[in-house]
């Protein structure tokens, strides 16, 4: 009894420290500053064991940093001048230009985002890096460079020289720095009138917003593209005031200079005929496209159009759609009408897409354009200005998040919550549609409301806010378990009762959620299963897997074979029920094991040809462990061969009958498979195998169709070769078994008699 008090005491004591996350929120959310710059990240950056951790893409994108990206050794590269750092995810090893450096905490996934130290990968690029506990806040700044003072450049000059409402319209010229022996580069900058810039703001301006110009020694011109954009990142476009500058970007350690700016220049476009003022308006409350109603006032001459294209872009992507982007876009990604000689208003349909083929959704921020067509010559089409943004609203539901929250391996993981809608009069149930993110940009409201009963979970409408912990037989929309891994959208459908029937209401995605386990268990990996061999049984499955990184908890691995027709109905509970399993050990960091004969699927019927099976590889615990077994998800499906190998004869004799040479031998073991029985002789000293047996002419041997018994068959007169047998020569003679066409081989050879002469 001592021994079980004891025992039950430290289970009480552990058990809080499994739940344990490894990363801990700060009292205030911690915030990073980049030059004066607030760094903006989807997920907020976060303190492991006294280190800030920020997404990996966001902090080195704001560096403008190189980067590549190795999903297959979660390792990251990124380059800047002349230093390049490389970064494995949970390894305290990184390397700065080759020489290895310590990690006090490394890179790691934190609920789905790769992030990384943040004071290392700074200094590491050469900045300084402050932190103030109290405000919880990391300050980042790019040190000036000290050394010779290039000098700014003089008789900066902007012009208009084109009509193409972009980029291409603007050439600056100016005189070069005096002395360029100090200059590597200069920067051609185009800000917004009004916006103020200094060197240190000049400088800290992103390479895809300002243009270069190489020193080459004479007073540079510099036309721009259709790409170039401000400081801010907008597309240049006409009838927008602009102030050009040029830095003079100092060599090496010597200083950079910023010049006065030009005179102030908007650029006109006269080439090109105005389109009507275009509005977009929520007309419905379907969840698609047919919420959106567009309209626009027709091009006054319509002489040379032929139609109109209505694109509706994201908000996010609006500052670079322009006239080449809009010729560009896919024909189904946009909706096309005949010009009608008025002004034009419509409802989009539910299929509708926005310009990058996703279905048009609520609580996504859209623009409208519309492109005037010229049938004879895109480049005469016209593009409207964008219609001011609009966020289709939705009468269903609200607040939609997700949350993973236990580490089962299935729904029970994943909490929903959301707030109901206002007016339930009209709404009979809610309906919580679990979607994998690969089947997501075509998900739809016509898809919701065809999803099976069972393959979503039902909330009904008493009170005003749902938080729901799905269950371990929770399915995604396509009818598979919600597993760790696997990366989820959720949606929310308002079903109608029999007085709304027709208008279910589906609500916008929640964010993208993936789960995963922070236990001490983990699935395998690389799972894959193949047809090896011709015995009808469990020795025809190979199962090959690699094992999970850290097998400090786990007992063995569980290889579960599952029929095809019990397939969607198999969890982590059947699993764990499951009596007929084969055993892998955890030695080596892989398991490519054949099954026995005597293996059985987990109904316990024994594994045959003909039936089809997914492999499933259960992580069993050990004993120090307490929490959930973890299962993998299911292999790709196989049907075992139902073809049998043709087994040889045995026991291949001679003797002299009459003085005729006889053959005896002792029958296959499986005949059903075999056609007939071929003896031939063959010369001692000439090789003799089954691609020879099966190229020797008729004529040149005996055959015998199988009875049932071993069998006495008289040897032909000639040897393989047609040569008569005689005396003095050494001979063998074999046997071949011949497959019909049921056998999966051409044939089975015996081995050899024993040597003899006539």
């Amino acid at each position: 009894m001592k021994k079980l008090w004891i025992s039950i005491v430290a289970g009480l004591l552990v058990f809080p420290m499994l739940f344990q996350a490894p990363a801990q929120a700060a009292a205030k959310p911690i915030r990073v500053i980049i030059d004066g710059v607030t760094l903006s990240t989807d997920q907020p950056p976060v303190m492991v064991n006294g280190r800030t951790m920020v997404p990996l893409r966001a902090i080195f994108e704001a560096f403008n940093a190189d980067i590549k990206w190795n999903q297959k050794t979660q390792t990251v590269t990124a380059s800047q001048n002349d230093t390049t750092i490389v970064l494995k995810i949970g390894s305290k090893i990184a390397t700065i230009n080759n020489k290895a450096v310590s990690l006090d905490v490394p890179g790691q996934n934190l609920k789905g985002r790769t992030m990384v130290p943040t004071r290392f990968v700074s200094e590491a690029l050469g900045r300084e890096v402050g932190w103030n506990p109290a405000a919880q806040i990391v300050t980042i700044t790019t040190p000036v460079p000290v050394g010779g003072n290039a000098a700014p450049v003089s008789g900066v000059t902007a012009q208009d020289i084109s009509d193409y409402g972009d980029g291409r319209d603007l050439q600056i010229s100016f005189n070069r720095a005096a002395d360029e022996s100090l200059v590597d580069q200069y920067r051609v900058l185009v800000a917004k009138t009004g916006t103020s810039l200094n060197l240190s703001s000049a400088l800290a301006v992103g390479a895809n917003n300002y243009s270069v110009a190489l020193v080459t020694g004479a007073n540079p011109v510099v036309k721009l593209n259709a790409a170039a954009r401000t400081i801010d990142g907008d597309l240049i476009k006409n009838n927008q005031g602009y102030s050009v500058y040029v830095v003079t970007v100092g060599k090496g350690n010597n200083t950079s200079a910023l010049s006065s700016a030009a005179a102030v220049i908007t650029l006109q476009n006269k080439a090109v005929p105005a389109l009507g003022t275009v509005q977009a308006t929520d007309t419905s409350d379907y969840g698609d496209g047919r919420d959106l109603s567009v309209s626009f006032n027709k091009l006054a001459d319509e002489s040379k159009i032929s139609s109109y294209r209505i694109f509706v872009v994201k908000a996010s992507n609006s500052t670079v759609f322009d006239l080449g982007r809009a010729n560009a876009v896919s024909s189904s990604n946009y909706t096309q009408i005949n010009k009608t000689g008025n002004n034009i208003s419509l409802n989009l349909s539910s299929g509708s897409r926005d310009t990058d083929g996703a279905l048009i959704k609520t609580g996504v921020s859209y623009r409208v354009y519309v492109l005037a067509v010229d049938s004879s010559n895109a480049a005469n089409n016209v593009l409207s200005p964008a219609s001011t943004a609009l966020t289709l609203a939705n009468a269903g539901v609200s607040n939609l998040n997700v949350t993973d929250v236990n580490d089962y391996n299935d729904g029970r993981d994943l909490k929903v919550t959301f707030n109901h809608a206002t007016d339930e009069t009209n709404i009979s149930q809610y309906r919580i549609l679990v979607v994998p993110v690969n089947y997501y940009s075509s998900f739809s409201l016509n898809d919701a409301n065809n999803v099976s009963s069972a393959n979503y979970t039902a909330v009904n409408t008493s009170g005003t806010y749902t938080e729901q912990i799905l269950n371990s037989s929770s399915r995604d929309v396509r009818g598979s378990l919600i597993r760790n891994g696997t990366s989820y959208k959720v949606y929310v459908l308002a079903a109608g009762n029999w007085n709304n029937s027709g208008s279910n209401v589906l609500s916008a995605a929640s964010p993208a959620i993936t789960l995963v386990n922070t236990s001490g268990l983990s699935a395998i990996s690389n799972l894959s299963v193949s047809d090896v061999n011709d015995y009808g049984d469990g020795r025809d499955l190979r199962v090959s897997f690699n094992h999970a990184g850290d097998e400090s908890y786990i007992s063995h691995y569980g290889i579960l074979v599952v029929p095809m027709n019990y397939y969607n109905s198999f969890s982590l509970s059947d699993a764990n029920n499951a009596g007929n399993y084969t055993t892998a050990g955890t030695s080596g960091d892989s398991t490519n094991q054949v099954l026995d004969s005597s293996a059985k699927d987990v109904r316990g019927a024994a594994i045959k040809p003909g039936i089809s099976y997914r492999v499933y590889v259960l992580t069993v615990r050990n004993g120090s462990y307490q929490g959930a077994n973890v299962l993998s998800e299911g292999s790709a499906a196989i049907t075992l061969s139902a073809k049998l190998p043709v087994t040889s004869v045995t026991n291949v004799t001679y003797g002299m009958d009459n003085g005729k040479l006889v053959v005896n031998f002792t029958k296959s073991a499986r005949e059903s498979n075999i056609s007939e029985y071929r003896v031939f002789v063959v010369p001692s000293k000439q090789s003799f195998g089954t691609a020879e047996a099966l190229n020797v002419q008729s004529s040149y041997y005996r055959s015998a169709v199988p009875n049932g018994s071993n069998l006495s068959i008289a040897a032909a007169a000639k040897d393989i070769n047609g040569n008569p047998i005689v005396k003095g020569t050494k001979y063998k003679v074999y046997v071949l078994a011949v497959a019909n066409s049921s056998g999966v081989q051409n044939g089975g050879l015996s081995d050899s008699s024993e040597e003899f002469e006539i």
